[in-house]
C-alpha cells in the first residue's frame, strides 16, 4: 500500500510539474512542441523532492528553451502532433491573454496563480532562476491576474482554468502531423522517440486519460496558425483527382507575395474582435497554418482567402474602414463540399455589386436573372478566376431581379454540366437545385435547376430566398411534390417544398402553393429545424385556403406527395385520393388536414405561420 501511495504522489507531482512548465513556456512555441518541452522539463525535476527546488529546475528549463532551434529540430519529424484540448472559450481567451506576456511575466503569472506563491516568494524564485528585473515581471503578472479577475476571464482563486485539461500536457489528443517530402531522415527516429517518451510519461507517470471525451483535437493555439502558409494545390491539381473541392483550388491573386498582408490575415484569425463566424461555424483558430487561396485588392479593400481544410476564412481590410465595412475575417465551414458547392466563393460584396472567385474546374461562366426565366443567360469574362462586378440580390423583400451565376464544369469533369449558384450573404455561394413532380416509376432525385421547368419554378420562389440570407445554407432544393387541377377549370396549381440544407447537416423547409400564373408563392407551412422534404423524410402534405379569382366560396385545397393514400379534411370524412394525391373541399375553419400513407402512417402539414 505504501508503494502505491508513493507512486500516486509521484504521479501527482509529475503532473503538476509538467503543467507548470507547459504554462510557463512562451506562446512563440506552438502547443505540440510545448507539450514535449513540458515533459522534458518535468523529467529534469522528477527526482527533486523539494517543491521550491523543483520550481527552480522547471523555470531554468523554460528560460533555457530555444524556440527556434527546437522548432527546426522537431518539425521535420512531426509524424504525430499532440495537443491539450483547448476547446473551452474561456480557456482560449486566457491562453490568448497569456500570449501577450514575456516569458518572465508568464512565469510570474504561473507562480502567482497556479503555484499560489505570494509576490515576495515569486520575486525570489524568479531572481534565483536568473530572471532580470523579477520585481517588474511579478508586478506585470499581478496586474494581468487582477484584470482577468475583474473581467471574469481569469483563473480565479482556485485556478479552475489553469487546473483544467486545456493546460495539461498529460491530457493530450493526437493527430497526424504534416510530413513534408524528403523529411524522413534519421532525425525522424529521434523525434518519434521523443513523442513516444512524452506519451509514455503522460500515460504512466501522470495517467493518460481516455474515454468518450478524448476525441480529436478541434483547435490549436493562435500561435500555431501564424507560421509560413503551406503551398496550395497546383494549377492542374483538379485534373488528377476524383474529389473536387476546395482542397484542389490553386493559390491565385496579385498579392500572393505580399508577406505582410498574408501575415496580417493569418494574425486576424487569432484576434477574436476581428473574427465573424457564420452560423454553425467554429470561430476558433485552425489546427494548422491555413493555405492561401487568393490575395489581392478588390473594390477598395485588401482581401485574402484562407482555407484550413474544413473552413474558409475571408479577410477583408478596407482602405477606409467604416462601421458597415470594417476590417474583419469571416469564417465559413465547407466540409463535404463538391464540384458544385465548391464552385464559387464571394470575395467582396459592396453596394456596387459582388465579385466571386470561381473554381478552377469551371469551363464557362454566365449570369442570369432568376426572376426572368425566358431571358437567356449572358456570358461573363472572369480574370484569373475573379468575376466582374455582379449585381447583388435584394437583401429583403421581392426585388425585380435576382442575379445568379450559371457555371458549367469543364469537359474534363465527369459531371460536365451547368449549375446555379447564388449569393445569400455567405463566403461560399449557395447551390440551387430542382426536383420535378412525381411520375410513374422510382422517385426522382434533385437535379440542376437550369432546365426550363426549374427556371420557371425558381422565378416564383426567388422572393423566398431573402429569408435565408446570412444562414449557413449549403444548397436549396425546390421539390414540386404535387400538381393540382383547380375547380372550375381555373388551371393547374403547383405544390412545392423548398428545403435549405445547412453545412452542419441541419436544415429547414417550407411548403408553398403556386396558383396558375406568374405570381409569387403562398407559404403554407414551415419547419425551421428538421429533416422535412429531405431524403430521410420524403412524405409531405400541405393545405391552403383558396378563393377562385372569378368569385365564389373559399375552398380548402390540399395535396400530398406520391405515397399519400388518403387526405381527411378537419372534422370531415375521409376522401380517397389514390389517383392524384389532392383534395378540394369547402372551406371550414378548423385544424389541419390529416394524410394517411400507403403503409398506414399518418402525417400532417408543416405548421403554418401564425
Amino acid at each position: 500500500m505504501g508503494r502505491l501511495q508513493a507512486d500516486a504522489a509521484s504521479s501527482t507531482r509529475y503532473d503538476g510539474t509538467a503543467r507548470m512548465a507547459y504554462l510557463m513556456l512562451p506562446s512563440s512555441i506552438d502547443r505540440h512542441r510545448r507539450v514535449l518541452l513540458a515533459h522534458r522539463a518535468a523529467r529534469r525535476a522528477a527526482g527533486v523532492a523539494d517543491p521550491a527546488q523543483a520550481r527552480a529546475v522547471v523555470l531554468r528549463a523554460v528560460l533555457g528553451a530555444a524556440p527556434r532551434r527546437w522548432e527546426a529540430w522537431s518539425w521535420r519529424g512531426a509524424d504525430l502532433r499532440l495537443f491539450p484540448p483547448l476547446d473551452e472559450p474561456k480557456a482560449l481567451r486566457l491562453d490568448q491573454r497569456l500570449g501577450g506576456l514575456s516569458v518572465a511575466q508568464r512565469a510570474a503569472f504561473v507562480l502567482l496563480e497556479l503555484e499560489r506563491l505570494d509576490e515576495y516568494a515569486t520575486v525570489d524564485t524568479l531572481r534565483a532562476a536568473g530572471v532580470g528585473e523579477p520585481v517588474a515581471a511579478t508586478a506585470a503578472a499581478a496586474a494581468v491576474a487582477a484584470e482577468l479577475a475583474q473581467t471574469g476571464a481569469g483563473a480565479g482563486p482556485a485556478g479552475p482554468l489553469l487546473l483544467g485539461p486545456a493546460f495539461d500536457p498529460c491530457y493530450v489528443r493526437a493527430r497526424p502531423g504534416l510530413v513534408r517530402s524528403g523529411a524522413r531522415r534519421p532525425v525522424v527516429v529521434l523525434a518519434a522517440l521523443c513523442v513516444v517518451v512524452g506519451v509514455a510519461l503522460a500515460a504512466t507517470a501522470a495517467g493518460l486519460r481516455t474515454g468518450a471525451d478524448a476525441g480529436p483535437v478541434l483547435h490549436a493555439s493562435c500561435v500555431e496558425a501564424t507560421g509560413t502558409p503551406p503551398s496550395a494545390a497546383g494549377p492542374g491539381a483538379w485534373t488528377d483527382t476524383a474529389r473536387l473541392d476546395f482542397g484542389v483550388w490553386p493559390a491565385r491573386g496579385p498579392s500572393l507575395d505580399d508577406a505582410s498582408l498574408v501575415a496580417r490575415a493569418l494574425d486576424s484569425w487569432c484576434t477574436p474582435t476581428l473574427v465573424r463566424a457564420e452560423p454553425g461555424t467554429d470561430a476558433l483558430p485552425p489546427l494548422s497554418t491555413p493555405r492561401v487561396l487568393w490575395a489581392g485588392h478588390l473594390d477598395g479593400a485588401a482581401v485574402v482567402l484562407l482555407d484550413d481544410g474544413t473552413r474558409l476564412a475571408r479577410y477583408t481590410r478596407p482602405d477606409t474602414p467604416t462601421a458597415a465595412d470594417p476590417e474583419r475575417l469571416q469564417v465559413a465551414r465547407h466540409d463535404d463540399a463538391d464540384v458544385t458547392t465548391a464552385g464559387a466563393v464571394l470575395l467582396r460584396s459592396t453596394a456596387a455589386g459582388d465579385r466571386f472567385l470561381i473554381a478552377p474546374w469551371v469551363g464557362s461562366l454566365q449570369l442570369r436573372d432568376l426572376r426572368t426565366p425566358d431571358t437567356p443567360a449572358r456570358d461573363l469574362a472572369e480574370h484569373d478566376g475573379v468575376t466582374p462586378l455582379v449585381a447583388r440580390p435584394p437583401a429583403g423583400g421581392c426585388g425585380s431581379s435576382w442575379p445568379v451565376l450559371q457555371l458549367r464544369s469543364s469537359s474534363r469533369v465527369a459531371e460536365h454540366h451547368a449549375f446555379l449558384l447564388t449569393d445569400l450573404g455567405r463566403v461560399v455561394a449557395t447551390h440551387l437545385t430542382y426536383q420535378p413532380p412525381p411520375q410513374a416509376g422510382p422517385a426522382q432525385s434533385p437535379r440542376e435547376a437550369t432546365g426550363p421547368a426549374a427556371l420557371v419554378l425558381w422565378s416564383r420562389l426567388a422572393c423566398t430566398l431573402p429569408a435565408l440570407r446570412g444562414a449557413d445554407v449549403k444548397a436549396v432544393n425546390a421539390w414540386e411534390f404535387a400538381q393540382q387541377p383547380l375547380p372550375g377549370n381555373a388551371g393547374t396549381a403547383a405544390w412545392v417544398c423548398a428545403r435549405a440544407d445547412h453545412w452542419d447537416g441541419a436544415g429547414s423547409a417550407g411548403t408553398f402553393f403556386l396558383a396558375p400564373g406568374a405570381g409569387g408563392a403562398t407559404v403554407t407551412g414551415s419547419e425551421p429545424d428538421g429533416r422535412a422534404c429531405s431524403r430521410f423524410e420524403q412524405n409531405v402534405v400541405a393545405q391552403v385556403r383558396w378563393t377562385p379569382s372569378g368569385g365564389g366560396p373559399a375552398l380548402l385545397l390540399a395535396a400530398g406527395s406520391r405515397r399519400v393514400h388518403r387526405i381527411t379534411p378537419p372534422g370531415g370524412p375521409g376522401t380517397d385520393v389514390t389517383a392524384d394525391h389532392v383534395l378540394s373541399a369547402p372551406w371550414a375553419r378548423g385544424g389541419p388536414v390529416t394524410a394517411v400513407l400507403d403503409d398506414g402512417t399518418v402525417i400532417r402539414p408543416l405548421p403554418a405561420r401564425g
